[in-house]
C-alpha cells in the first residue's frame, strides 16, 4: 500500500511486479504479430461476448459478476457494487467474427433490483456466390433486470428486440426482427462455489423477414459452476446448449482466472465449438487501484486441429468505468 516501508531483506513490490508486466507486454505482442502472420478467417467464427469471459474460455454463467452478466446471466446483475459502464472492441477479423461490439450500462441493487441496458452488434461475411458478398448483420437491444430473493439467491432476466438484416454492397436484400426472452438463476451454494443456469430465447420467437419468411430460434440452455480455491483465483465450467437445440448438445468452455497482484489479472480457457473444433482463449486484465477503471485483453485462437479455424487469431478488447 501507498507509504509502507519495504523491510530489511524483502524486496519492493514493485520490483517484483515489473518483470511480470514485461513478461505479460511481450506475451501480448507474440501473439498479436503471431496472427498477423497466420492466414485470418475464411468463414464466420461464432463465439460470445466480453474480452474478461472470452478470455476465461467463454466460461461465465457461474460468474457473472460484472455488466457483462446483462450476456451471460442477468441475475448477476444484483451482485454488483456499483454503476459500470462497458464496451468491448473487436480489434480485427470484423468481417468474419460475429460480434463486432458489446456495450453495457449497468446499475447495483439500491432497493428495487438492479438493472441494465445493452447493445450488440453482429456482423459478418455470411457467403460468396454469383451475384457477390451477401453479409448478414443484427443489432440486439436488451434490457436486464435482476433481485436478490434471499442472502444466496439470485434471478434475474432480459428482454430483447433485435434487428437483422441481409445485405449485399449498396443493397439490403431483406430484413427482419424479434423479441427475444432470457432467464437466468445464480446460487452460491458455499462462499467459493457458485452454480448458474442461463434460459436463453425461453419464448422462442422467430425472425419474421420481410419477405415474409421466418428463422427459427432454438432455446439455449446453458448451465454453469464455478469455484474460486482462493479470493484470487476463479475456476468456471459452463455447457453450451445441453438440449441440442441449435446445434451439438452441451458443448464444452472451460476457463480459470488468477489475480496475481490487486491490478493485474491472467486468465485462460477452452472455447469449444462443435465435437470436431475448438480453440484456446488467453487474455490480461488491469484493474485501478480504486477499481473504477478496468482494460481488458483477449486471443481467441486458431483451432487445435490442422485446418481448424476455430475462433480465427481474433483480438478483442474491453475498457471498463466503475462509479
Amino acid at each position: 500500500m501507498p507509504g509502507r516501508i519495504a523491510m530489511p531483506g524483502k524486496p519492493k513490490r514493485s520490483r517484483v511486479v515489473a518483470p511480470f508486466i514485461s513478461t505479460l507486454a511481450v506475451f501480448v505482442c507474440m501473439l498479436v504479430l503471431g496472427s498477423m502472420l497466420m492466414p485470418g478467417v475464411a468463414m464466420p467464427a461464432y463465439a460470445c461476448v466480453g474480452a474478461r469471459p472470452l478470455a476465461m474460455g467463454g466460461a461465465f454463467v457461474a460468474v457473472a459478476d460484472d455488466s457483462s452478466a446483462v450476456y451471460w446471466n442477468p441475475a448477476g446483475l444484483a451482485q454488483l457494487k456499483s454503476k459500470e459502464l462497458s464496451l468491448t472492441y473487436t480489434l480485427n477479423n470484423r468481417d468474419t467474427f460475429n460480434y463486432d461490439e458489446f456495450l453495457v450500462y449497468a446499475e447495483p441493487d439500491t432497493g428495487k433490483g438492479a438493472g441494465g441496458i445493452s447493445w450488440i452488434k453482429e456482423h459478418y461475411l455470411l457467403r460468396v456466390d454469383d451475384a457477390g458478398e451477401l453479409y448478414y448483420s443484427s443489432n440486439w437491444f436488451t434490457y436486464s433486470y435482476a433481485r436478490r430473493p434471499s442472502r444466496d439467491f439470485y434471478v434475474g432476466a432480459n428482454i430483447r428486440y433485435e434487428k437483422h438484416s441481409l445485405y449485399r454492397p449498396n443493397v439490403v436484400e431483406a430484413t427482419g426482427n424479434r423479441w427475444g426472452i432470457d432467464l437466468g438463476m445464480l446460487y452460491k451454494a458455499t462462499p467459493r462455489l457458485s452454480l448458474g443456469l442461463l434460459v436463453q430465447d425461453i419464448n422462442g420467437s422467430p425472425v419474421a423477414w420481410s419477405d415474409g419468411s421466418e428463422t427459427l430460434t432454438a432455446v439455449n440452455i446453458r448451465p454453469g459452476i464455478a469455484y474460486r480455491p482462493d479470493n484470487a483465483t476463479t475456476v468456471a465450467l459452463d455447457l453450451y446448449d445441453i438440449a441440442g437445440e441449435g446445434g451439438p448438445p452441451g458443448t464444452i468452455r472451460f476457463g480459470v482466472e488468477r489475480w496475481l497482484t490487486k491490478k493485474f489479472a491472467i486468465r485462460g480457457g477452452y472455447y469449444q465449438i462443435d465435437e470436431t473444433s475448438g480453440s484456446i482463449t488467453a487474455g490480461v486484465g488491469y484493474r485501478s487501484e480504486k477499481d473504477n477503471f478496468e482494460f481488458d485483453y483477449v486471443f481467441l485462437g486458431p483451432g487445435l486441429r490442422a485446418g481448424d479455424k476455430g475462433l480465427g487469431n481474433t483480438h478483442q478488447i474491453g475498457v471498463s468505468l466503475r462509479f
